[in-house]
């Protein structure tokens, strides 16, 4: 084939997936949308594996560079690039890329994603340095991940036309990286690392680190143990009966308040666990709303005493509750659950009475709430909401006190070192 009857193919293959793309792309996220995107963009991806849930506004650019394995789940918003020549973009199976997601490879360049792994919101990974990122790994939202470097040494060229290197990134099996890091051209980050939110990834770190700071440095080291693992395995065997999307978010709860506790061995008086608490929050709410179809989420911890509940962290409702809102405990929606200790499901708010005006003034119709447990005793309560009318399950009764038992396990570990 001669270099015209090339570009006539590659012009016939971008048209077809122009046509399908604008054709089912935009198709609302029912059943139909789901179904018709997962039969036709097997004519335009180089690989697009089983039961794969692609929400409507993704966006895939020659697909046909784009291999995808089962299960993963692609929600609004995420962009995946495969132009230029001998490009891969590799997808495994069980990966979770959340919204506004980009990835893009520019020129010869493979960009490989492990099974399991979830990559949170607005996260950006470019190529044209080969990227791959293991298995099981956690990586927060706006974090960057750039395998590329600009040449600037000559002062009398503009730095565009003095070309990039591209040494690639690799980052190993079970990493979390938390909010906000960037990992820059020709590092590699060890299995089992975390690196906290913000840093700036500019050397590599070896397996097992926890690392800081702009440059990232390494402050501790969290060797696997029996006990550890354990823990580890039990928590896999408990979430199997979720949805992906919810797997990682699990997973990181345990992660924050190990890291928080080699924080506190390293006596680092600069460890931002306040950012990792806040970074938690931030993620867990964020793929709670994905896969529950919510539209507020709400943790709500004892304060004055014990006596009252306090807005501790709130997606969906005003900021300034947090400080205005004190819930008696016995009273409402949320102090009766944290009075009886059991989980409570209202299916029309209005006629329940409610301690606070803020939830009918935003126009909450149906609620879920469970209580936060820790050290046998209520410290708090968590719950849902939805603007519209709906009826929850005890299938969602357990989903949510799943969660609120981890979250609230981790919640009394750091209770000793964070203003809960």
């Amino acid at each position: 084939m001669n270099i015209k009857q090339a570009q006539t193919l590659s012009r016939w293959v971008r048209l077809r997936e122009v046509l399908v793309t604008t054709a089912v792309g935009g198709l609302p996220t029912v059943m139909l949308g789901v179904v018709l995107r997962r039969l036709l963009y097997r004519t335009i991806f180089k690989q697009l594996g089983t039961a794969v849930f692609i929400q409507h506004g993704a966006e895939f650019i020659t697909a046909s560079h784009i291999e995808i394995g089962d299960e993963v789940h692609i929600f609004r918003g995420v962009r995946i690039d495969g132009r230029g020549q001998n490009n891969r973009i590799c997808i495994r199976s069980q990966v979770a890329l959340e919204r506004g997601v980009d990835i893009g490879a520019l020129e010869n360049s493979s960009i490989e994603i492990g099974e399991r792994t979830f990559i949170s919101s607005y996260t950006c990974i470019a190529g044209p340095g080969d990227v791959k990122i293991g298995k099981d790994c956690l990586i927060a939202a706006h974090s960057g991940i750039f395998a590329n470097n600009h040449t600037f040494v000559d002062s009398m060229q503009r730095i565009r036309d003095q070309g990039v290197t591209a040494k690639g990134i690799v980052i190993g099996d079970d990493c979390w990286l938390g909010h906000g890091v960037t990992v820059v051209d020709g590092v590699t980050i060890g299995q089992g690392s975390v690196i906290g939110a913000g840093a700036v990834v500019t050397k590599d770190i070896s397996p097992y680190s926890v690392a800081l700071g702009v440059p990232a440095r390494v402050v501790a080291n969290r060797k696997p143990n029996q006990q550890v693992n354990s823990t580890r395995q039990a928590t896999n065997k408990e979430s199997n009966c979720l949805p992906i999307a919810l797997h990682a978010p699990l997973v990181e709860i345990e992660k924050t308040a190990e890291l928080i506790h080699q924080l506190l061995q390293t006596n680092n008086d600069n460890a931002p666990a306040h950012l990792v608490l806040e970074n938690l929050f931030h993620q867990l709410f964020d793929c709670i709303r994905q896969v529950m179809a919510v539209d507020t989420i709400t943790v709500l911890l004892r304060a004055e005493g014990g006596h009252q509940l306090a807005v501790r962290a709130t997606l969906g409702l005003e900021e300034e509750i947090i400080e205005e809102v004190r819930i008696p405990i016995g009273r409402g929606f949320a102090g009766s659950i944290a009075a009886s200790c059991k989980p409570l499901i209202v299916d029309d708010l209005s006629a329940i009475e409610v301690s606070s005006p803020i939830l009918r003034d935003k126009g909450i119709q149906s609620m879920i709430g469970v209580p936060l447990l820790g050290a046998d005793q209520v410290i708090g309560v968590f719950h849902v909401g939805t603007v519209h009318p709906r009826q929850f399950t005890q299938d969602d009764v357990q989903l949510l006190q799943l969660i609120a038992d981890r979250l609230g396990s981790s919640l009394n570990q750091m209770a000793t070192v964070l203003p809960l």
